[in-house]
């Protein structure tokens, strides 16, 4: 058993380290983490003019979308990220952030369909490696009950890169053409990994706990397959990682062609009111559940419940809705709801998992999420986009995105569901 004095002595003097530091680090990986939604949220805002250049369905723009960026993303992150509990993280971190940073930029070099598959799959090769070990620092920066917070922080960059995404994507695709989007996506980050590389060091494993023992895979595996917890938050943030990416995918080709925006009015209104206000809302959940869970654990699944299955009701409406002004108020709602769960939904991850598994265990989450969310959400949504066209024309992603109101509202069922375990897994990680 761990000694509980020892531990918290462990943890004051690792979080007296000056603050500045730590911030800045979580400043610097959030700000990556921004670029890594960048890069692949920028093609969402993009369909429309790929779509015509290359004269595609839309059942296929929701493969290049979703599924051919997840299904590598998902493939090689679980044992990148075993590299990254035994390897230099920040080394890791900043050879991939150069790497999907440069092929964001090919994508803008696509000559046919091939090309720009081939590009996408190379972003997702490179993104795979950047959040889990990423997480793992920030976890040996914070202590316990200062990660929701910590990692609410580092989880605005989701959001701040789809604002940048829409922003950049529909005015340079207005002005200068779709392939320009990409080069002005890409370029910079390969700046920003040197960045990484000269100012950061990689913190020590575990500083948060008494000691750290890394663990083979098979007992890892076990152990984490043991905790109900992450069991049940992994296949709820599944759902609600399908409400993110389905509305990230295809909000941009509902504007154009329910609301008939321009591409820079896209970027304007999708950005303001879905990234701006998921950044609002991912900070103060992540400031509101490292405050509310001090005394009972289960609110750090407790509150993504509520903001979760109030955003599907939400977002139902933004669908429905005739009136602009409406739609644009429940958008901005809908993702400061589904916002809110990010910081903590991480931190459980981080939380329930020993030091030596949570570059892992952040794979994990995040991986499969991915996987589910990103893969199935544009494609699923592209397909009945594709079914329902000849019944409703342009009015048929209005209805095909209600699928997202469903995933969340099941996503918050089942964290109600694991905040009945959360204590007991808690427990079982420190020991």
């Amino acid at each position: 058993m761990v000694d509980v004095t020892s531990q918290m002595s462990v943890q004051t003097a690792a979080a007296a380290k000056p603050s500045a530091r730590r911030y800045y680090v979580l400043g610097l990986l959030t700000v990556i983490y921004a670029l890594n939604f960048l890069d692949r949220t920028i093609f969402n805002v993009l369909i429309e003019p790929i779509k015509k250049e290359f004269a595609l369905s839309d059942t296929m723009m929701g493969l290049l979308a979703g599924f051919g960026f997840a299904l590598f993303y998902s493939l090689l992150g679980i044992p990148i990220a075993r590299v990254a509990d035994r390897l230099n993280r920040r080394n890791i971190v900043a050879v991939a952030f150069a790497f999907w940073s440069a092929m964001t930029a090919l994508c803008g070099a696509a000559t046919s369909v091939t090309s720009l598959a081939l590009a996408r799959i190379g972003v997702g090769i490179g993104e795979s490696a950047g959040s889990p070990a990423s997480q793992s620092i920030v976890a040996d920066l914070f202590a316990k009950n200062e990660r929701p917070r910590a990692l609410g922080i580092y989880a605005i960059g989701t959001y701040l890169g789809v604002f940048l995404g829409y922003f950049v994507g529909g005015y340079v695709n207005q002005h200068f053409g779709w392939r320009m989007a990409f080069y002005v996506a890409g370029l910079p980050g390969i700046l920003l990994a040197a960045v990484l590389w000269l100012t950061i060091s990689e913190p020590k494993r575990g500083a948060m706990q008494e000691s750290f023992v890394p663990e083979p895979l098979g007992p890892t595996l076990r152990f984490l397959a043991s905790q109900r917890s992450f069991i049940v938050v992994l296949i709820g943030f599944c759902l609600t990682t399908y409400t993110n990416y389905a509305t990230a995918a295809w909000i941009p080709p509902f504007l154009a062609r329910v609301h008939h925006l321009s591409s820079a009015e896209i970027g304007t209104y999708a950005g303001t009111f879905k990234g701006l206000a998921g950044m609002a809302g991912t900070l103060l959940g992540g400031f509101v559940v490292a405050q509310i869970s001090r005394r009972d654990d289960r609110w750090k699944l407790w509150a993504p419940a509520i903001t979760s299955g109030l955003a599907g009701p939400v977002f139902a409406l933004c669908m429905l809705t005739q009136d602009f002004a409406m739609m644009v108020a429940m958008l901005a709602l809908t993702s400061f709801l589904v916002g809110f769960h990010l910081g903590p939904i991480f931190a459980i991850a981080q939380t329930v998992a020993k030091p030596s598994m949570r570059a892992l265990a952040s794979a994990l989450i995040a991986l499969t999420a991915t996987c589910f969310g990103q893969g199935v959400g544009p494609l699923a949504v592209g397909m009945v986009n594709d079914a329902l066209k000849g019944s409703y024309g342009a009015e048929a992603v209005r209805y095909s995105l209600l699928s997202a109101a469903v995933t969340t509202t099941l996503g918050a069922l089942l964290f109600v569901w694991a905040a009945r375990s959360i204590r007991n897994d808690i427990g079982r990680a420190a020991a």
